[in-house]
């Protein structure tokens, strides 16, 4: 603009010059005022998206975690087009300040690094759940659905590495130290020792290893992550006892030790988390490979699935088989490892993606999940469904398999639970009440084998089942407020596929949820459908017939309802194709977000209660796989996360800020015990 009205004077100037010369004299007129030229003001750019890092104490340039993870926060932002910015915590007390700054600083994904940080994220995420997080080698026992949860099977890069070091060392001796005794390290030196005892049962030899013990679950820690001092005595030591090959595992540590070894001779190191030949160029005479985290491709993966919309919490895993484990080019000492030992190299990490070979101690046979579904199908978009995507995510968390047996009609329940009971299972998921009596007789005649079974309990004692039920009544309540502030003709219609408790605390929960709105506004909303002081309703007798889910529909639309929660499985979507055909009615979701699992009823869709199987499934599977599973009840609910209502979706801009807060206080309420909810068992 400014271009061309430059452009513009300088060709007045240049034809008034051009009229002067030609003509005679001007005559002068009185002068006018010429109107202001209004020139447009440059728009500012909308704010980029941003990947936010945390550091731990050991600061961005640590040569190890903190450091990688920054460069693939850098590499992630350059490929996405966002920016990348970093805080580094200097004393512990830095994290939780840190973090609430990058809430306040519009970050799309705020990544901290290590366990030490697990408690301030934790923190932040529950009170801040539209942020999302990434935390780097740390995992969380309780529903962290909007954190990023990565960890490593860094046992199996270091199962390599003491292949390798006990196929190179003159002294028949290497060595290892950690910083703290937590499994982030000692899996580094767990592994390590487990390669260097595969290699002497391979090779007849006898190479020791200094400074852990598996057996004893002990060995040398330097108590930090930041005394290059305490690196370098740890050095010394292990190679005053013989040892030329250290390990350390320790972080910034290692540099003192790294000091040591290049200080003394004769030794080499083995780097961690980074390829410490190019991390650290002063050492490269003494590094003979390192142990690779790539940090830095789980920071690229993160971003992206944010910037592509589809984040999930939970855990993520890096191994050989994905790329994210592994060891370091030799660099300097390729020559001095003979090919005999590179192709045994090649074999054993097949042998470990292959799973023929275990790095920790623990056994080979990969984890496998199986389900059994009741008479609704893997596919129905509901209940069956949810928990089908647990027992898959918890699949490929474990390393392990997921099967699933579907049941065509009742007396499939116990024929397919018996088929399970005889594949090797490790858990057999049976989802719902009426696989009740089938699981119970499963786990009475099979009491090695664990069980779990969805949306059920039992009055008598089943140690070998995890029996989980669901607070749905707390969901329901949200979604009743919800309803009761956005219907048009003050009625809200609902019904069940049968009278049983799982269905029933739904409907109880939506007309409790409603009538707090009309206490709170002086309303006269109406429920259809359901009845808490007749404890009866609408009923369609089963959980299948899609026909019945729409007369149903129609039935409510027929009486005024323009809110409808169907709570019958598959037997909502005739309901919602009811909804659809005739227009002006809205539906709520059950068990799963409906704007996710039924895309084509999306513009229909106001909210969905959650109800999270697929998280309750994947704790029951890590349970097992970590030898912690127990028996008896399971309460998913607002407080664990397991129970909430999905986002509005396409009617976020119709729900208001006052809705939403109002939402949000009672989620609270009812969390701390303020707001009792209550359901079928205790409904006076």
């Amino acid at each position: 603009m400014k271009k061309n009205l430059f452009n513009l004077l300088a060709s007045v100037v240049l034809l008034s010059l051009v009229l002067a010369a030609c003509g005679g004299a001007a005559t002068t007129a009185a002068p006018t005022e010429a109107p202001p030229t209004a020139v447009p003001q440059p728009t500012a750019e909308p704010a980029k998206p941003k990947v936010c890092e945390v550091t731990d104490t050991g600061g961005v340039d640590d040569k190890s975690f903190n450091q990688t993870a920054w460069e693939g926060a850098e590499a992630a932002a350059a490929a996405v087009g966002w920016e990348a910015a970093y805080l580094e915590s200097q004393q512990q007390t830095d994290y939780e300040k840190n973090i609430n700054e990058f809430i306040g600083s519009n970050c799309d994904l705020i990544v901290t690094v290590g366990f030490l940080l697990g408690d301030a994220t934790s923190a932040a995420a529950k009170a801040n759940s539209d942020q999302k997080f990434q935390i780097l080698d740390f995992a969380y026992s309780d529903p962290h659905d909007n954190v990023w949860q990565q960890v490593y099977a860094t046992d199996q890069g270091a199962f390599l590495a003491g292949y390798v070091a006990a196929s190179f060392t003159k002294t028949g001796k290497v060595g290892t130290f950690g910083g703290i005794n937590i499994p982030p390290v000692t899996d580094f030196m767990k592994g390590f020792e487990f390669g260097v005892n595969y290699y002497n049962s391979k090779h007849g030899a006898n190479v020791q290893v200094l400074g852990w013990s598996t057996e004893k679950n002990d060995g040398l820690f330097t108590g930090n992550f930041d005394s290059l001092d305490d690196g370098k005595r740890m050095g010394e030591t292990l190679m005053d006892e013989g040892a030329d090959i250290i390990l350390p595992v320790a972080g910034p540590v290692g540099l003192g030790t790294a000091a040591a070894v290049k200080e003394r001779g004769d030794a080499y190191l083995i780097g961690v988390d980074s390829d410490w030949f190019v991390s650290a160029p002063e050492y490269q005479d003494i590094v003979l490979t390192s142990i690779l985290k790539r940090l830095d491709l789980s920071v690229q993966a993160a971003v992206q699935a944010v910037a592509e919309g589809n984040f999930t919490g939970g855990l993520h895993v890096g191994n050989l088989r994905n790329g994210e484990i592994g060891i370091a080019p030799f660099h300097n000492m390729d020559s001095a490892v003979s090919p005999e030992v590179k192709a045994e190299l090649e074999q054993v990490t097949q042998d470990i993606i292959d799973g023929k070979l275990s790095t920790n101690g623990q056994p080979i046979n990969p984890f496998k999940v199986c389900e059994v579904t009741d008479t609704g199908g893997v596919d129905d978009k509901s209940f069956n469904q949810t928990a089908w995507a647990g027992a898959e995510a918890a699949a490929q968390a474990l390393g392990g398999e997921a099967a699933y047996l579907e049941s065509q009609q009742q007396t499939d329940y116990e024929k397919n639970i018996n088929e399970f009971v005889g594949s090797d299972c490790d858990l057999i998921v049976t989802v719902g009440f009426l696989l009740g009596d089938a699981t119970s007789a499963g786990a009475k005649a099979n009491t090695g084998q664990m069980f779990q079974i969805l949306d059920f309990a039992y009055a008598d004692p089943h140690d070998n089942v995890w029996q989980q039920v669901y607070a749905t009544e707390q969901g329901a309540f949200l979604a009743g407020y919800v309803a009761a502030s956005f219907t048009k003709t003050g009625k809200v219609g609902t019904f069940g596929g049968i009278n049983i408790p799982p269905v029933t605390d739904f409907m109880i929960g939506l007309q409790q949820g409603i009538e707090y709105y009309n206490a709170q506004k002086g309303a006269n909303v109406e429920l259809l459908g359901w009845s808490n002081e007749a404890k009866d309703g609408l009923f369609t007798g089963n959980f299948d017939s899609l026909d019945d889910g729409k007369r149903m529909g129609e039935t409510l639309m027929d009486e005024g309802a323009d809110i409808i929660l169907p709570v019958a499985g598959p037997v909502g979507l005739g309901t919602a194709a009811a909804v659809k055909e005739r227009g002006g009615a809205y539906l709520i979701g059950v068990d799963s977000d409906w704007f996710v699992s039924a895309p084509e009823y999306q513009d229909i869709v106001l909210t969905s209660i959650l109800k999270r199987l697929d998280l309750s499934v994947q704790a029951a599977s890590r349970a097992v796989a970590t030898g912690s599973f127990a028996g008896g009840l399971h309460v998913g609910n607002l407080a664990n996360g397991q129970i909430g209502i999905a986002p509005f979706h396409n009617f976020e801009a119709e729900v208001s800020p006052t809705l939403q807060a109002e939402v949000d206080e009672i989620t609270q309420k009812i969390i701390s015990g303020e707001i009792t909810v209550l359901n079928a068992s205790s409904l006076p």
